[in-house]
C-alpha cells in the first residue's frame, strides 16, 4: 500500500497544475491585503485567485500582483478601501506623490468582477474627497490622491469590474492584445451641484497595440476613455456620462483608432482629440482615427480637436490659447467624424471642472452653440473629414456653429465636409 501524501505537499508536487487560491478574510478591522500577499508566492502562475462572494474584504494597504502568468483574479466579493482621507494621503505622500492602490502585471491575466449587481464592487469612498475639495485651495481636487488600478499585461482580459465612487483615476491599462469589456465605473455626481465634482476620475487610460474596449458604462468627471499611445485600438458599444468624452490624447504617437457606437450624455466633450504643445523640434504624429455613430445628448463640445490642450493644474494664472509664436503641435492626419448626431448644451455649458478664470476649456471666439471646434495650429492637420454631422442646440434655438481656421490644414479645406469659417455649420 502506498503511503498517504499530505494534501499540501501534493499540491506542490503537481508542477504546472492549475490551482484555486481563496483570499482569506480576516474580519472587521483586519487588513486583507496581507492575506492576499501571503498567497502570491504560490499563486502567481497557473492559478485562480478568488475574493469570495458575499464577503467584504478590507484592502487597507496597496496591493501589488506582479509577474503573473496564466492567472485569473476573481473579485466575487466586495473590496473596501480605507475611508480616512489623511491615512490615504499619507500613503501617497510616502510613495513620492504617485501611488496605485492596485498594481497588476503579467501575461495571460484575466481580471474578473462579478455580474451579480450586489457583489464584486470596489468601493473607494471618494465622495468625501470630492466634497472636501470644494473648500480646499487650490481648487481642483485634494492633494495626494491615489490612482486606482495600474494593469500592465499582454494577452489579457479585464471584464465585469465595478468601481464605485473612486477618489480619482480609475483604470490605467498598458499592454498588447487585450480585451476589456463589461466594466462599470460609477463616479456619478449631482449635475445640478457642480461645486462637488469628481476631478480627474478618468475612466480608462489606454496604451498598447491591438486593444478592444467595449460594453462599458462610465459616469465620471474626466475622460471616459483616453487613448494615449499605440496602434489598432477600438472603443465601442459604450455609454459615457458627465465627463470629457471619448478622447484620443496623444503626444507620443497613436494610429488606427476606432471609436464607434458610443452614447455621450451631459458631457463637456462627446468626442475629443487633445494634445499639448510640443517643445520646438519635437513634433509627433497621430493618424487614422475615426469617431463614428456617436449619439450626443447635451454636450458642450460635441466634436472637438485641439493641439493646444491646457492643463489648469500646471498652468494656473495663465490664459488658455496664449502660446509662443514658434510653438509646435502634434500633427494629425486621416481623422474622421462620421454620423455624430444629437444636441449641444447651450443652456448650461461647461461643467464643474472649471475652477479658474478663464476656464481651462476656454476657447476664444467659440459660441455656446459650438458643434465643431478645430483649435489647431497652422499646418498641423491633413485629410480631416466631418461627415453626416447633425447637431442642434438643446433648447432648439439657432443652429450648430463652427470654429475653424483654414490655415490649420495642409491639404486645404475642400474635403473637410463643412465650410471652414467661424460661424454656422454649413455642410459641403
Amino acid at each position: 500500500m502506498l503511503p498517504l501524501i499530505p494534501a499540501a505537499l501534493l499540491c506542490g508536487a503537481l508542477v504546472g497544475a492549475h490551482q484555486t487560491c481563496v483570499v482569506p478574510h480576516g474580519g472587521k478591522g483586519v487588513n486583507d491585503a496581507i492575506g492576499l500577499k501571503s498567497l502570491l508566492s504560490n499563486c502567481s502562475t497557473d492559478a485562480t485567485i478568488v475574493f469570495q462572494e458575499k464577503t467584504t474584504y478590507n484592502i487597507s494597504t496597496p496591493v501589488v500582483m506582479s509577474n503573473l502568468s496564466n492567472v485569473e483574479i476573481q473579485i466575487l466579493g466586495n473590496l473596501d478601501l480605507p475611508k480616512s482621507i489623511p491615512y490615504v494621503q499619507a500613503a501617497v505622500n510616502a510613495s513620492g506623490g504617485r501611488l496605485y492602490w492596485f498594481t497588476v502585471s503579467g501575461n495571460n491575466v484575466t481580471l474578473s468582477g462579478n455580474q451579480d449587481e450586489d457583489w464584486g464592487w470596489v468601493d473607494s469612498y471618494g465622495v468625501p474627497w470630492w466634497q472636501a475639495a470644494a473648500y480646499t485651495q487650490p481648487l481642483g481636487g485634494l492633494a495626494n490622491r491615489p490612482h486606482g488600478w495600474s494593469i500592465s499585461a499582454n494577452n489579457s482580459v479585464v471584464r465585469w469590474l465595478k468601481l464605485r465612487k473612486p477618489i480619482a483615476w480609475n483604470l490605467a491599462i498598458t499592454g498588447n492584445n487585450n480585451h476589456i469589456y463589461g466594466n462599470k465605473i460609477d463616479a456619478a455626481y449631482d449635475l445640478d451641484t457642480p461645486s462637488v465634482f469628481p476631478f480627474n476620475t478618468d475612466g480608462y487610460d489606454i496604451s498598447g497595440n491591438n486593444v478592444l474596449v467595449e460594453d462599458s458604462w462610465v459616469f465620471n468627471g474626466d475622460d471616459c476613455i483616453a487613448v494615449n499611445k499605440g496602434n489598432n485600438i477600438t472603443f465601442r458599444d459604450s455609454v459615457c456620462i458627465g465627463g470629457h468624452g471619448a478622447s484620443v490624447s496623444a503626444t507620443t504617437g497613436v494610429s488606427n483608432v476606432l471609436i464607434n457606437n458610443v452614447t455621450s450624455k451631459n458631457s463637456l466633450y462627446a468626442t475629443r482629440f487633445k494634445s499639448s504643445l510640443n517643445s520646438v523640434g519635437n513634433i509627433t504624429n497621430a493618424s487614422d482615427v475615426t469617431w463614428s455613430n456617436i449619439h450626443v445628448h447635451n454636450a458642450t463640445f460635441p466634436i472637438f480637436a485641439t493641439g493646444v490642450y491646457f492643463d489648469q493644474n500646471t498652468n494656473r494664472g495663465l490664459t488658455p490659447g496664449n502660446y509662443p509664436a514658434n510653438s509646435t503641435a502634434t500633427h494629425i492626419s486621416n481623422f474622421e467624424w462620421i454620423n455624430v448626431t444629437g444636441t449641444i448644451n447651450d443652456v448650461y455649458p461647461g461643467d464643474g471642472s472649471c475652477v479658474t478664470n478663464p476656464c481651462w476649456y476656454y476657447v476664444a471666439n467659440v459660441t455656446k452653440n459650438a458643434g465643431v471646434t478645430m483649435q489647431l495650429l497652422n499646418g498641423t492637420a491633413t485629410n480631416i473629414r466631418v461627415l453626416n454631422a447633425h447637431l442642434k442646440p438643446i433648447d432648439g434655438q439657432g443652429e450648430s456653429d463652427v470654429l475653424c481656421d483654414p490655415r490649420s490644414f495642409t491639404d486645404g479645406t475642400a474635403n473637410l465636409g463643412f465650410k471652414c469659417a467661424n460661424g454656422p455649420f454649413v455642410p459641403t
